[in-house]
């Protein structure tokens, strides 16, 4: 049983070793891909985590192979500073830990022009716990990804939205959400309305929305 346990350990090991080798081999290339789309003089808009559909103009960055840039964003933006017209982020925040999403949130100041913005959505955590705390059980469509819901007790939708099956690192609620971007310097932080061009409109029910620029430009 020992024995088993440690082999299973020593896989677990060898395989995170493969994944990050892998993503370091792909994002090699990135640096110069920036460099390029900086140099070419267009108008750079950018999108953290996995692209959404009919993102047509958005240059989608992280580590899926999905994305048109590979990079871990947790090492910040490989853009240099006021480069960038406009980031957008969609449920892509929560699977970042407090001091990784401030980070990336100052990251993001830094490579937008003034008065570039930044637009974001995520969980509504509120949602889940006013739900355990009130005993009032949520419809089904508010546990979509099955293998994070286990549905034994109330405490199983906090479990849900705090965890998610081991992918979330962060909860938020509006004044929050509105908090941290404060605190990363944004200016006219706000919260704003869904927007049915770029929002996914499935994640409606359980998103929360906001907006901000760099200081010294316009309203987002």
């Amino acid at each position: 049983m020992g024995v088993q346990a440690g082999m299973n350990g020593t896989d677990r090991l060898q395989r995170a070793l493969h994944e990050q080798l892998s993503t370091l081999r792909r994002m090699r290339p990135t640096p110069g891909k920036v460099a390029d789309l900086v140099a070419s003089g267009q108008p750079l808009q950018i999108e953290l985590g996995e692209p959404e559909a009919g993102r047509n103009g958005w240059i989608t960055i992280d580590v899926t192979e999905t994305c048109d840039l590979c990079w871990d964003l947790r090492q910040g933006l490989p853009f240099p500073g006021a480069s960038l017209e406009a980031i957008y982020s969609s449920h892509f925040f929560e699977h970042l830990s407090y001091d990784e999403g401030k980070m990336l949130l100052r990251e993001c100041l830094r490579a937008l022009k003034p008065g570039g913005t930044f637009s974001i959505f995520v969980p509504n955590a509120r949602l889940y716990i006013e739900a355990h705390l009130n005993l009032r059980v949520l419809p089904d469509s508010f546990y979509q990804y099955t293998p994070a819901y286990h549905a034994t007790t109330a405490i199983d939708a906090v479990n849900y939205v705090a965890y998610m099956a081991g992918t979330h690192k962060h909860m938020f609620d509006e004044d929050h959400l509105l908090h941290v971007l404060r605190i990363a310097g944004f200016a006219e932080v706000r919260t704003r309305e869904m927007d049915p061009a770029r929002d996914q409109a499935a994640r409606h029910f359980e998103s929360i929305y906001a907006c901000a620029v760099r200081p010294t430009g316009p309203s987002c």
